[in-house]
């Protein structure tokens, strides 16, 4: 496993043989399934409780293909491979699960494949928020890395906003490390 301070290394999951080990299916190839799960208390609904050698951790899986279950194919640039998806009750109501009107979707995280898909199957991640406008994606996580947020980035006493700020005097530096070199960023005073 890397450096707790490491970031791009590679992750590599190992094949499971699922012939091996029960399997609870619900649907088939021939008809669809949802699972719904319903509780009138605060608790833990889902969990996996593991127990393994190493360092090996639990997953939780998704697997997105086209196609049908008859015949499975490979996704393609810009299909959506599948998330968490958050919805909270607006209106009195005795719908389960979604519904539009009376428990709209107000979040969600979800993965796709990136719009250039050369090679590999490169992802994107999704952040979607609600706000007063509706729900809209706020944060993107591209395939290289590359951070894209709607709003400011705070951490600590910094905040970074792409407000512009023109004729000011310096007022102090911040570190910055680039490429494993340390730096002075200027810091303008907008008084």
């Amino acid at each position: 496993m890397a450096e707790d301070n490491e970031l791009n290394f590679n992750v590599v999951i190992e094949d499971i043989d699922l012939t091996s080990v029960k399997q609870n299916q619900i649907g088939n190839i021939n008809e669809n399934s949802n699972l719904v799960i319903r509780t009138s208390s605060n608790e833990q609904l889902i969990y996996l409780d593991g127990a393994c050698d190493g360092d090996a951790p639990l997953y939780l899986g998704i697997v997105k293909s086209r196609g049908s279950q008859k015949e499975k194919l490979p996704v393609e640039a810009n299909d959506f491979l599948g998330g968490l998806q958050i919805y909270a009750r607006k209106e009195p109501g005795s719908s389960l699960g979604y519904h539009a009107k009376q428990t709209p979707l107000v979040a969600g995280i979800q993965f796709k494949i990136a719009k250039e898909k050369e090679s590999g199957l490169p992802t994107d991640m999704l952040i979607a928020l609600s706000d007063e406008n509706g729900m809209s994606v706020k944060l993107i996580v591209d395939q290289h890395g590359n951070l894209k947020t709607t709003g400011d980035i705070s951490s600590g006493k910094l905040t970074i906003t792409d407000n512009e700020v023109v004729g000011n005097k310096i007022k102090r530096f911040v570190r910055v490390n680039y490429d494993g070199n340390d730096y002075a960023l200027p810091l303008y005073s907008i008084r």
